[in-house]
């Protein structure tokens, strides 16, 4: 296994010097595509991170755990969730700082570091998918994309709530 990639890497190699017109056109074809991708997604990546910068940077997160507190006391879910919660569909980095919080605080063998866990990895960053592969798609195809995504959201952390309650553990 450690010998494939040099084995791939020699393989394509010696097509290029086999056959280089060909080899080398459908590269540089290959190559300009993957830029110009790049260049259609920069704009709207760039505008969900200043939107991801000015959330976290406002303390809406803060903001909205208050708020949420009690219905997450319904739904039997540690309020120690919501900024991941919150900052999961959102931001993957900003997410991953939060877990990593949470696992310091509460430990990673309590139930809330299980949920926490599994709520990372059952889940994804919503808005960052949804603008990848709805970059070209007119706006009025898209509306039901975010809804869905989020519903989605709501019930994967429901599950690892449920998951890692069952799984067991000491509470934080």
């Amino acid at each position: 296994m450690t010998l494939f990639l040099p084995i791939l890497l020699f393989g394509f190699g010696v097509l290029f010097l086999w056959a280089p017109g060909r080899c080398t056109k459908a590269f540089l074809r290959g190559a300009g595509d993957g830029l110009a991708a790049c260049a259609n997604l920069f704009p709207t990546l760039l505008l969900f991170v200043c939107a991801v910068s000015l959330f976290r940077a406002s303390g809406a997160v803060a903001l909205l755990t208050e708020w949420l507190s009690g219905i997450c006391g319904v739904l039997r879910i540690p309020a120690e969730l919501l900024p991941l919660m919150l900052t999961r569909p959102i931001s993957g980095s900003a997410s991953t700082a939060v877990l990593s919080d949470l696992l310091r605080t509460c430990g990673p063998d309590s139930t809330v570091g299980m949920m926490a866990s599994v709520l990372c990895g059952a889940s994804e960053t919503v808005l960052y998918v949804l603008s990848v592969y709805a970059a070209g798609i007119p706006v009025t195809g898209t509306r039901h994309l975010i809804p869905a995504a989020l519903l989605t959201c709501f019930f994967v952390t429901v599950l690892s709530v449920t998951v890692a309650q069952m799984m067991g553990g000491a509470l934080c």
